[in-house]
């Protein structure tokens, strides 16, 4: 799932994505239309946003937020005339009814080892448009970024729009892993979808060390237990932060509560260092009794394998140095009895909480969560004065926002009665009880921006394959998400859908030499563009390419030219034509190792060298069977036994793996050298001729296609980023 905001305005120098989503997503006050209660405790299903200005022409138009179908819409393409005074649509100043719905269906993971991907439906909902693009038709595949229209007006206030995003049961499930209750702590998370931050239970009677204990040390009695049950949270600075953080760790232990125990601990380089420090704990071994370095560097990255390769022995320490009730000390975050989790699992001790309210088929919340974080003198009675008072307060705004919620949908014309009727009764929390008049007034007003029976919107059902089965009706009972949160989390996700995928690697290839574009049309098929696609994302993830778009377009444009989309898995070459080129060079040491060891897999690895120590990597071969002195030609030496290097050609995660390793490792003769990992050279800024040069001189020390490199790296972040191209 790629997403974005709906409003898109340009990114300053050095802006981080909270700093940029602030801006793209401002409004949605307590009472000026907050997630998920209006000040009289009402059920309010979205938020109310504010366009941000857009230079000196105005607001930022609403776009889509995701890929997906348009499944509803009202309004044309002309401002409407204004409503007059007493008109439904001026309830309090002047309303605009313009609608968009998209059904959104996309991925977010897959089940390891299986290969069955995690797919997810949920709509979203744009209300109060001032006009609606004549392009965005019902029926119609819509784009991320697409115009949906301009933001109109709520109650005189205008720029403003009303947004939204539901779900269905079996779809809550998918996307956050539970359909109710919390997060068991008695076993890891899910598996299937791992982004974001990564968090470890640990008991009370894990231990802690004042030292960092030997890196093949699982665990003694020597050091002091916890005394108490904490989570520790391992983060990987986002990919798009500052100078002065990408590369990072972040290291905070929590409370039970979720409250912090103090700052953060830093790891300075930590992502940089991954397949270093994954290498020196394997070496740390008995050279017949190493756990293989790719499952090393998988418990560094994740806490846990995800990948095919297993790690032996499974109590390789995960060592990591927290803050503690006592002070900070060393721990094993793949000690035994302790589980691990991520962002994806929506856990309580980040505050995510679902809410299901009792069904009495009103629109007055009535969940005790909600209402004891209200209820400010615990007396069982909400005043008017507690709301107003306790809503703005930023612990329960901190509290509302991470709620998901199960309520009837506000937007159904047939039971605005039944919804809203108890605005008549005078209560502590609504001392003004309307009129029938009012009621009347109220009524006609929701009428007029009802929608939910005209839309029918319905919710398809999937095989494993991905093939449509079935459509049910949404439910109008049903889940919503507070809209800034849902976005902000799913797009630490970045996982490629088919239709995503399709246009980051068209059936059409195009190569820029110089000012030529050369075209092939339907050089790549769908199966083939589907046969990586998993692997990819897998890769993606692993390696940190997909923190940010820079970073995912770096790399994916990078393999548009090695593999020229796909299509070209090995070097397709003359064994005449590669002695020519490799005889001699890159570990070839043997007559024809040059056609042997020639360019294969998505990153095309060439050279016995990186054949070499991609194999010690996977642990298909030991270091131990050759000689250290080989790396440097000395003398005499054991070479390196590889038996199948056609596996880069054949087996699809090793195709693709073997791209991400190189990315990652930029070996050099036998290990990381000081400046590992491609990462470290991308900036946060939209690729150009020169951050594409920095980059193609990582890969290859030279700069071999880089116009190609270049094309393809603008073009697919054109796809991935949020920047808006006319």
């Amino acid at each position: 799932m790629l997403i974005s905001p709906p409003f898109l305005p340009p990114r300053a120098d050095n802006q981080t994505e909270e700093q940029w989503l602030e801006v793209a997503m401002s409004g949605g006050e307590p009472g000026d239309g907050g997630y998920p209660v209006s000040y009289n405790l009402g059920w309010h299903g979205g938020m109310h946003m504010q366009a941000p200005v857009r230079g000196n022409t105005g607001v930022e138009p609403v776009r889509a937020i995701a890929d997906g179908v348009v499944v509803y819409r009202r309004g044309t393409g002309e401002p409407p005339q204004a409503p007059s005074p007493d008109a439904p649509l001026s309830y309090g100043g002047r309303t605009s009814d313009g609608v968009v719905i998209i059904r959104h269906e996309t991925e977010i993971g897959v089940v390891p080892q299986r290969n069955i991907p995690t797919r997810v439906v949920f709509f979203s909902i744009y209300m109060h448009l001032h006009t609606v693009r004549s392009t965005v038709r019902q029926g119609q595949t819509i784009y991320r970024k697409d115009e949906l229209g301009q933001a109109g007006y709520i109650r005189g206030q205008p720029g403003r729009i009303h947004f939204e995003i539901i779900c269905d049961d079996a779809n809550l499930r998918k996307l956050v892993g539970r359909g109710s209750g919390l997060v068991s702590h008695a076993s890891d998370g899910r598996s299937d979808a791992v982004f974001g931050e990564l968090y470890f239970h640990l008991t009370e009677s894990v231990r802690v060390y004042a030292e960092r204990p030997p890196l093949n040390r699982p665990a003694s009695s020597d050091g002091a237990m916890l005394e108490e049950d904490l989570f520790v949270g391992l983060r990987y600075a986002e990919g798009d932060g500052t100078p002065f953080t990408r590369g990072h760790a972040y290291v905070t232990t929590y409370r039970q509560t979720g409250t912090p125990l103090g700052a953060a601990l830093v790891e300075p380089d930590a992502e940089y260092n991954l397949y270093r420090d994954a290498n020196d704990i394997s070496e740390a071994y008995p050279a017949n009794a190493r756990p293989v370095p790719s499952a090393v560097y998988e418990l560094l990255r994740f806490g846990r394998i995800v990948g095919p390769d297993p790690l032996v022995p499974a109590d390789v320490p995960h060592w990591r140095k927290i803050r503690t009730p006592a002070g900070t000390g060393w721990v094993n975050l793949n000690a035994q009895g302790v589980h691990k989790f991520s962002d994806a699992d929506f856990p309580q001790w980040r505050d995510w909480k679902l809410i299901e309210e009792a069904e009495d088929g009103n629109c007055l919340c009535n969940a005790p969560e909600i209402l004891r974080s209200v209820d400010f003198n615990r007396d069982g009675s909400i005043s008017a004065e507690e709301a107003h008072t306790r809503l703005v307060a930023p612990e329960v705004k901190a509290f509302m926002k991470r709620l998901i919620c199960k309520f009837p949908t506000e937007w159904d014309a047939t039971t605005i009665d039944s919804c809203w009727e108890w605005l008549k009764t005078r209560s502590p929390v609504n001392l003004n009880p309307m009129t029938n008049l009012q009621f009347d007034r109220l009524r006609a007003h929701i009428t007029a921006l009802a929608f939910w029976k005209d839309a029918d919107l319905q919710v398809p059902q999937h095989d494993v394959d991905g093939r449509i089965t079935g459509f049910h009706a949404l439910p109008s009972t049903h889940w919503h998400f507070d809209p800034r949160e849902f976005v902000r989390i799913f797009r630490k996700c970045r996982w490629l859908s088919s239709l995503e995928f399709s246009l980051i690697y068209t059936d059409t290839y195009q190569k820029k030499v110089g000012s030529r574009l050369e075209t092939a049309r339907n050089a790549l098929r769908h199966e083939v563009r589907e046969q990586y696609r998993i692997q990819i994302n897998q890769i993606a993830r692993k390696y940190h390419v997909s923190a940010s778009s820079y970073r995912l377009a770096h790399f994916l444009g990078q393999g548009a030219e090695e593999s020229r989309t796909l299509t070209l898995m090995f070097e397709r070459r003359s064994e005449a034509s590669c002695n020519q080129l490799y005889s001699g060079k890159l570990g070839n040491d043997l007559p024809g190792d040059a056609f042997r060891y020639r360019g294969r897999g998505m990153k095309q690895l060439t050279g016995k060298f990186n054949y070499a120590e991609y194999w010690v990597y996977r642990g298909w071969i030991s270091r131990e069977s050759f000689d250290q002195s080989w790396w440097e030609r000395r003398g005499v030496v054991r070479r390196p036994v590889i038996s199948e290097p056609d596996v880069l050609g054949t087996d699809d995660y090793a195709v693709i793996d073997a791209g991400g390793w190189y990315w990652t490792a930029s070996p050099h003769r036998g290990g990381p050298h000081m400046l590992s990992s491609i990462n470290r050279v991308i900036n946060s800024s939209r690729p150009n001729r020169e951050n594409v040069r920095v980059v193609t001189r990582a890969i290859n020390g030279g700069e071999t296609g880089l116009d190609n490199r270049e094309f393809h790296t603008d073009r697919i972040y054109r796809v991935v980023g949020d920047e808006v191209y006319q």
